[in-house]
């Protein structure tokens, strides 16, 4: 059994180890247990080597166990009295610290980690640790990595938008080791020091800012940046519009420093340094002139791993040729899959977070879905059989096949991946991979390789070389842009679940499988009678082994089908065939955005939340959208618009632009800025339909939903005119949505005045059993008449943790409690989901606090989705 198991010993270690790593994520916190399992099976291995007996399955145990214990410090980290951590969230400090990485433009913005050394307060300062992710804004001076910086600001914890399974920021930022972050102006920001020392890492700083300062004066702007990402790994300088072009055409992933880069400095360092050394006479005696060579290559590799920044995909690149030119060296059999197996061992080793990268995921996918498929399907222009030497044209062939199959297997083998993080999949990849790809691996990187080690012998010539790459690159980007500009070269996807991501990978193998078993089978057919049994008897077990993974390949198939069949039907039933109303109120920081799914999968958006600047995070395409695709949306027949403040809008552009929208209801009052007008070309563009305010009918019922638009009045534009107090927020589309007895009210951004006016006009009808609270819980809002009206049984309060405004106000809380309401507030709660079939409520917040309960009958709050205690029942 352990003969069988550890055939290939690096694989079932390395699948162990990312088990204990996952589990280490899912369940933290139990370090003692399993410093206990790792003793235990230390002793039991060696007890059972001095009895020379198999050890079994204990390796696995034990690498497991050490993956979960390996994982913790960045879970369950113990912070000393003096970390940043404890001194969050409480009024500015002088922080005082020293640049820990490579700054990073974005925008008008520079972001960088800081290593903390004193915080001061009324000159007064002690001593502190732990690192912090500042942003500096407007006029920023010129940093690098190892100065000694002073700044004033607060230290903001790090915090998530809290959204069922959303992206958790927190933790990628705790895998970087940073707990903290801090925002301030250029000119509140001082250099103390600058690092003069010339180390390691200030070199690798130095020759990156001069080949990138070589490369600036090369080509054209957008060349520019793509060479930047090509030699030296760079991507900062790749415009959004650029990095999703080449998304849309499948060849994204050229913007990665891999093994093709790795592979050209290794193969010419050898030629080089193997044409070099032939002329050193005792090396030649000895026969080692090859074997220097192979040593001597592996400097230039990693200097240039150094130099490109060592992203995972490097490192595996790195590690990868590194073991392959040891194998050479001692003159061992390479076995891919093993090698990238310890490859993938010693980045885990040295840095477990790296599991949880998608760099490091599509990476190793992309690696082993090639070396797995090329194994797999053969060669038609290649017979192990016929050992005669081939006419040119059939290596041609050879080599074009295994080029094509390797950029299908690539493709085949990151797709899911791709839909899990990015939502998209690029269906011109294939075809623009044959056309870009050899002229950006086989021209343009050499190129720009060449003009890296050129550079410190002679600066103009490697210049030459750079401004031949970009010539070369400049009709490569036309060709991209050409193909990602098409219809349909790409289409944006909904969020598989792991569930169908392992159904997927396991169809890969066993179809892969099945087309093996064919193929060796043919090839016995093939061979003389004479030598039939001489056959059997070399290849008998192989051929046995072959035909039982075929058994198995079929029915892993079969299991596959009739797996994926009753997950279509779980989520048609979710999507189209429920007859309940779910109202998701989602976390969008200050701002305000629900989702409303209909009895028959007819979808409402209610606002979209956002910043006044979509560049700098657009609420739309980070928060919104990956919520509805996670639910299987694509679809949002129509869009609702309360009035046009940032906050409610800029998140519904993404979702015009990238999702199937029917129609648009506003008030029709416009405003003057550039959300605004980009919403409306999106809707102009997309053929969305947008009735005037005045023509909206008052009340529709779809699909046994009443919707009641109960504010503000046909002729509120003429009004506005003579009545002040008219302005964005009072003018807010106010919206009921009623099935069977429970009911909701969406008031927008309406104040006091709006909420008298909206009393006199509705009267009665304003009673709601949910409230979304008007304007935030701005103490504008919510007034003691409205409420006694609307007389809610829950409000939920949409607003962003400890808000600028103040948000919400306490006098407001007050009011609500007074009158026995339940209060969710998404910046505590997270996202609150509420589900009603009419006679009663279940709500289901994301995060359990204490007290969950409602103070009337027909209510239930459910679990929460990350919550571990049991379900309260309120009486």
């Amino acid at each position: 059994m352990s003969d069988t198991i550890y055939f290939r010993p690096v694989i079932p270690l390395l699948l162990a180890f990312i088990a204990g790593i996952a589990l280490g994520s899912w369940i933290p916190g139990y370090r003692l247990p399993a410093g206990f399992i790792i003793s235990l099976c230390v002793v039991l291995i060696l007890w059972l080597i001095l009895k020379q007996k198999a050890v079994l399955i204990l390796p696995l145990v034990l690498f497991a166990a050490v993956g979960y214990l390996a994982i913790q410090p960045w879970l369950t980290p113990k912070f000393p009295s003096h970390h940043v951590v404890h001194f969050r969230d409480t009024h500015p400090w002088e922080i005082v610290g020293v640049i820990d990485n490579r700054p990073v433009a974005a925008r008008s913005r520079l972001k960088f980690i800081l290593r903390t050394e004193t915080l001061g307060a009324k000159k007064a300062s002690f001593a502190v640790t732990g690192k912090i992710r500042v942003t500096v804004s407007g006029k920023i001076p010129r940093l690098f990595r190892g100065d000694r910086v002073a700044l004033v600001s607060k230290i903001r914890s790090i915090r998530n938008f809290k959204n069922p399974g959303g992206f958790d920021y927190k933790r990628y930022m705790a895998f970087k080791g940073v707990r903290a972050s801090a925002y301030v102006a250029g000119k509140r920001l001082t250099i103390r020091k600058r690092h003069t020392e010339k180390g390691l890492e200030r070199l690798i700083d130095d020759a990156r800012g001069s080949i990138s300062g070589l490369i600036e004066k090369s080509g054209s702007t957008e060349s520019k940046g793509i060479l930047k990402a090509l030699i030296i790994g760079d991507r900062g300088s790749i415009s959004p519009d650029l990095r999703e072009a080449f998304n849309r055409a499948g060849v994204g992933h050229l913007l990665a420093i891999s093994g093709l880069h790795i592979g050209i400095v290794a193969t010419g360092a050898f030629l080089c340094l193997a044409w070099l050394l032939a002329y050193c006479k005792p090396l030649l005696w000895h026969a080692w002139s090859k074997k220097a060579a192979v040593i001597l290559s592996m400097i230039p590799v990693f200097a240039y791993g150094l130099l490109a920044g060592m992203s995972p995909s490097t490192q595996r690149a790195v590690i990868m040729v590194t073991i392959f030119l040891l194998t050479f060296l001692f003159e061992r059999e390479h076995d891919l899959v093993n090698t990238l197996a310890l490859a993938a061992m010693l980045i885990l080793i040295i840095d477990p977070p790296a599991l949880f990268s998608i760099s490091f995921q599509l990476s190793f996918a992309a690696v082993l879905v090639i070396i797995y498929g090329l194994s797999c399907v053969p060669n038609p222009w290649l017979s192990d059989q016929n050992r005669m030497p081939k006419p040119k044209f059939l290596l041609i062939k050879q080599k074009l096949f295994s080029f094509f199959a390797a950029s299908f297997f690539a493709i085949t083998g990151t797709m899911p991946l791709l839909m899990l993080y990015f939502n998209q999949v690029s269906l011109a990849g294939f075809f623009v991979n044959i056309i870009i790809v050899p002229l950006v691996g086989f021209m343009v990187v050499p190129l720009g390789l060449l003009a890296v080690f050129l550079y410190p012998l002679s600066v103009p010539g490697a210049s030459v070389f750079l401004k031949a790459g970009a010539a070369v690159l400049s009709p490569a980007l036309g060709i991209v842009k050409f193909f990602a500009g098409l219809p349909y070269a790409a289409v944006k996807t909904v969020t598989p679940t792991y569930f169908e991501i392992g159904l997927y990978y396991l169809l890969l193998w066993a179809l892969l499988n099945l087309r093996r078993t064919r193929t060796t089978l043919a090839a016995e057919q093939d061979w003389p009678d004479a030598e039939e049994k001489t056959l059997r008897i070399f290849l008998g077990k192989e051929l046995f082994r072959t035909t039982a993974r075929h058994k198995i390949a079929r029915i892993i198939v079969a299991v596959v089908i009739i797996a994926a069949i009753a997950d279509t039907f779980y989520w048609l039933n979710k999507r189209f065939w429920h007859d309940d109303l779910r109202v998701t109120v989602i976390d969008v920081g200050h701002g305000s955005s629900a989702l409303l799914e209909l009895p028959g999968g007819y979808n409402i958006m209610i606002d979209g939340g956002g910043f006044s600047d979509n560049t700098i995070f657009d609420m739309g395409a980070r928060i919104v959208a990956p919520l509805l695709w996670r639910k299987k949306i694509k679809s949002v027949e129509t869009l609702i618009l309360s009035h046009p403040n940032s906050d409610h809008l800029n998140g519904l552009i993404y979702i015009a632009e990238h999702f199937d929208v029917k129609e648009v209801w506003t008030n029709s009052q416009t405003a003057g800025t550039i959300g605004y007008d980009k919403f409306m070309k999106t809707i102009e563009k997309n053929n969305i339909r947008l009735p005037a305010f005045k023509t909206l009918p008052r009340f529709k019922e779809i699909n046994g939903v009443r919707l009641d638009i109960l504010y503000p009045p046909v002729d509120f534009a003429d009004k506005s005119k003579r009545q002040w107090w008219r302005n964005l927020n009072n003018n807010s589309l106010v919206l009921k949505v009623t099935l069977g007895s429970k009911s909701f009210l969406f008031p927008g951004d309406i104040k006091a005045r709006a909420e008298t006016e909206l009393i006199a006009n509705a009267g009665n009808h304003l009673s709601s059993t949910i409230l979304l609270a008007p304007h935030h819980g701005s103490k504008t809002s919510s007034s003691g008449v409205f409420l006694d009206r609307v007389n809610p049984a829950v409000v939920i309060i949409s607003s962003g943790w400890k808000s600028r405004f103040g948000f919400p106000h306490q006098p407001v809380l007050d009011r609500y409690k007074q009158r026995g309401a339940r209060i969710f507030e998404t910046a505590r709660h997270g996202a609150v989901t509420m589900t009603t079939d009419g006679r009663s409520i279940t709500i289901r917040p994301v995060i359990s606090l204490p007290g969950l309960r409602v103070q009337r009958s027909g209510f239930r709050v459910d679990e929460p989705y990350q919550a571990k205690s049991k379900r309260v029942t309120p009486p």
